[in-house]
């Protein structure tokens, strides 16, 4: 996958998780029950850090260091998740919007400064394994929005919001 391309797919899966919370009121968006018990804030939340670890773990590449990122913690994804989310359970809906506005915009520019070759060569990065980072930048952003997107629109269809 080009640069291009990437940054393309990720613009245009955050467009499409947007039209998912498209005229939810601030109340609607923090009734628990979206994803479990909760709410499409938390979901926000929830993107806005793994995309967070992201960036971090991509500065990181860029330096030449060994990512330690909460993906080579050896917890699961469960045990992070619940500690993020007693983190920021209590954040103000403004902030965790703005927060996940803005990882993107660092995202984008971190991808930037790959090259093509260090985008897309398998095993270019040794504790990537054969998976080449475009695909790691992917999950961490418009596939993992997209798994959440179908779960809020399940939800408005369920409740009509």
């Amino acid at each position: 996958m080009t640069k291009d391309e990437l940054i393309s797919a990720m613009e245009e899966g955050r467009e499409s998780f947007l039209d998912s919370i498209e005229g939810l009121s601030d109340e609607n968006m923090i009734l628990p029950g979206v994803v479990g018990g909760w709410s499409v804030k938390d979901v926000l939340a929830h993107l806005s850090r793994w995309e967070a670890e992201l960036i971090k773990q991509l500065w990181q590449l860029r330096q030449g260091q060994r990512p330690t990122t909460v993906h080579f913690s050896g917890q699961s994804d469960d045990e992070i998740n619940a500690r993020w989310h007693s983190e920021s359970r209590h954040r103000e809906l403004a902030r965790v919007l703005e927060d996940f506005h803005g990882v993107r915009t660092q995202t984008i520019r971190r991808v930037e400064e790959f090259s093509e070759k260090e985008l897309n060569e398998a095993g270019h990065y040794r504790w990537l394994g054969k998976t080449p980072l475009w695909k790691v930048v992917a999950e961490s952003t418009y596939e993992h929005e997209a798994e959440h997107e179908t779960q809020i629109r399940a939800w408005r269809q369920q409740t009509g919001y």
